[in-house]
C-alpha cells in the first residue's frame, strides 16, 4: 500500500457546521495550513455555537507534534463558539486513539463523539442542534 508523501485536507461552513475531510498522513506544514485555515472560516459562525464534522476515513495519522498542535487549535475554536464536533473514524482503534490526544481537558459544553457513519454523524449533530442546512440569518429560534 502506497500513502500520499503529505495529507490533505477540505473545509466547508455550511448552516452552523464546519465539515473537514481529511486524507493522508499529515505533517506539520498540512497541520498548521489546516488549523489556519479554519481560524479564518470562524468569523462566519458570528459568534454564535457551532458544530464540526471531520471526516477522517481517508486520514492516514499525524506526528505528536502534529497532535499537540490541533489540540491547541481545538481549546482555540471552542473558546470561539465550538461546541460539538463528530468524528468519523474506520473501525481500528488506531486513529481513535490519536485523536482522543487531542481531547482538551474543558469542563465547558463541548462534546465530542466517534462515529463509522457519515450519517450517523450528521444525525447526533442535527439532534445536538447543528446542521448544514439551517441559516445563520435566521433568529435562533427559526434556524431549523
Amino acid at each position: 500500500m502506497r500513502f500520499p508523501t503529505y495529507g490533505q485536507y477540505a473545509l466547508d461552513v455550511s448552516g452552523n457546521m464546519l465539515e473537514v475531510y481529511a486524507t493522508g498522513a499529515w505533517t506539520r506544514a498540512t497541520t498548521e495550513a489546516a488549523i489556519e485555515e479554519i481560524h479564518a472560516l470562524i468569523p462566519k459562525f458570528e459568534q454564535q455555537p457551532w458544530g464540526a464534522l471531520l471526516d477522517g476515513r481517508r486520514w492516514v495519522l499525524t506526528t505528536p507534534e502534529c497532535q499537540n498542535r490541533m489540540a491547541e487549535s481545538i481549546i482555540h475554536c471552542i473558546d470561539h463558539g465550538l461546541t460539538r464536533a463528530a468524528y468519523v473514524l474506520d473501525a481500528g482503534m488506531v486513529k481513535r486513539a490519536q485523536l482522543e490526544r487531542t481531547y482538551p481537558c474543558t469542563t465547558g459544553n463541548y462534546q465530542r463523539h466517534y462515529f463509522q457513519s457519515y450519517f450517523s454523524a450528521l444525525n447526533w449533530l442535527n439532534d445536538e442542534g447543528f446542521s448544514p442546512y439551517c441559516s445563520l440569518d435566521a433568529p435562533p429560534d427559526d434556524r431549523w
